[in-house]
């Protein structure tokens, strides 16, 4: 299958959590963290996140100019099977490119910056991810980075479509049983499902920890 190169890049607490037990987000990147994140999303050609993300966050997903000089600004993509995507979030702006993709026609209408693509579904009715990595690499999309949410980064992993993946750990406990994680989703359901990963280079940034893996495939 031709597709993009995947990069799946994330930030968690210690204890792989990536907000309050309330599900209300907070920052876990250090300053030095979100420089390297910026920079990593002005590499790629695209930049990704699924409804749930545009819905509780509404985040721009562009490069801010404070971190990077003269920004080359990702196409945002948006999974969004059913087309909720409000049209005045700023993830549809017209600072760049926007595509969002659905399993269904959508009667909404966008600025002409955004795209709205129709994808093929897998068997859950939800956007199928090889029919989508096909469609970028044929609209010229070398890198996509993975920026969540949990579930779109656990189905990403799960579907062994990962190429590097990145993970700031900071010094800090959240706890929480219902807590979400840097990979919700089902999970796995026995050993021979494991997900395995290769450790590429860990590395101190600011007060909290890079990883940099590879998946075993």
């Amino acid at each position: 299958m031709n597709r993009p190169h995947v990069i799946v890049n994330c930030a968690m607490s210690a204890d792989g959590k990536v907000a309050l037990p309330t599900r209300k987000q907070l920052r876990i990147s250090s300053d030095d963290d979100i420089e390297r994140m910026y920079k990593l999303r002005n590499e790629s050609d695209a930049v990704l996140v699924g409804i749930e993300t545009i819905l509780s966050d509404d985040p721009k997903l562009t490069v801010k100019e404070k971190y990077v000089n003269n920004p080359n600004q990702p196409i945002r993509i948006i999974l969004d099977s059913n087309c909720r995507t409000p049209v005045d979030a700023l993830a549809v702006n017209d600072l760049a490119k926007t595509l969002i993709i659905t399993s269904k026609k959508c009667s909404k209408k966008f600025n002409d910056n955004v795209k709205v693509i129709q994808c093929k579904t897998d068997e859950e009715g939800q956007i199928d991810l090889g029919s989508l990595l096909e469609l970028l690499y044929n609209l010229k999309i070398k890198t996509l980075m993975v920026e969540g949410g949990s579930t779109i980064i656990w189905t990403f992993l799960n579907k062994r479509l990962v190429d590097d993946f990145y993970v700031y750990m900071a010094p800090l406990i959240i706890g929480g049983i219902k807590t979400p994680t840097m990979a919700n989703g089902k999970g796995i359901k026995s050993i021979d499902e494991l997900i395995s990963l290769e450790i590429v280079k860990v590395s101190r940034l600011g007060p909290g920890v890079l990883f940099h893996f590879k998946m075993i495939k």
